[in-house]
């Protein structure tokens, strides 16, 4: 049995369970925010700046259970309404590292091709990514800015949406030969491909700078993929909320080491 034969199996058991009240079921929005909490912060920082609409909103907060055997872990679900509409749903993982990580993400996705669609419209998952320079290599060799910034990457999986069509046309297609040695982005990645659900991966890259400089570089990515995530979904990003209380540290943008794990996902 394949992995998406896996996902299949899962989630038909996720449905008979939730269906005898074993187990609590997903309700997700037309638009799925996947946050991964970084080390650094990334993940808060664009979770904490999206919003429906400036007012009213309301931001309506879940535990979600995962369970591996003894280990317990927990992520969080956050309803996002305006005063009219649930808009869109945030799924947001703490940081994790191989063997638990693609577990983990294998679980949250499986929880969502199993939810419960408050609207008519396909499901999209949009996973916004900020990667040390060091974990993004085009034939064996760090990427290069040749305009002095390198743009934002846009990885489409599964049938495509509105709103995975707006991302397709704000960022640039990866080249072929890019290899991503970012475990989070790996695993989600190689996930979602067998899972076949629709999705906008958003991939930024950290500033190679000095530190200084970095740090005002670092800030712009993020509110580039804010509001790129914001606009293609109808939502609003709080740029200047990020830009006061998101400090990228040293250790993060300067990347470094290796992961075993790298080679298992491709």
């Amino acid at each position: 049995m394949d992995l998406e034969d896996n996902l299949e199996s899962l989630s038909l058991e996720n449905r008979e369970e939730s269906q005898s009240g074993k187990l609590w079921r997903l309700k997700v929005a037309s638009n799925v925010f996947f946050v991964y909490q970084d080390e650094d912060g990334f993940g808060n920082a664009i979770a904490r700046a999206l919003n429906p609409t400036p007012h009213p909103y309301s931001k309506v907060f879940e535990v979600l259970n995962l369970d591996f055997g003894d280990v317990k872990l927990n992520g969080s679900v956050t309803q996002l309404r305006d005063k009219d509409d649930l808009k869109a749903t945030m799924v947001m993982l703490d940081h994790l590292e191989p063997p638990v990580l693609p577990h983990v993400i294998y679980s949250v996705l499986t929880k969502i091709a199993d939810a419960e669609h408050m609207s008519s419209a396909v499901p999209t998952i949009i996973a916004p990514f900020l990667v040390p320079a060091s974990k993004l290599k085009v034939e064996g060799r760090l990427l290069t800015m040749n305009s002095g910034k390198v743009p934002l990457y846009g990885i489409q999986v599964g049938p495509e949406t509105n709103v995975s069509r707006v991302i397709a046309s704000k960022t640039q297609k990866p080249p072929p030969s890019l290899q991503i040695h970012y475990e989070p982005v790996a695993c989600f990645l190689h996930l979602v491909r067998a899972a076949n659900l629709p999705t906008s991966i958003i991939v930024g890259q950290r500033s190679q700078s000095p530190f200084n400089k970095a740090l005002t570089e670092d800030i712009q990515t993020l509110c580039e993929i804010g509001e790129l995530a914001a606009s293609a979904t109808g939502m609003y990003f709080q740029g200047e909320e990020t830009k006061t209380n998101w400090i990228p540290t040293a250790k993060a943008a300067s990347g470094g080491g290796g992961e075993p794990w790298r080679a298992f996902y491709g």
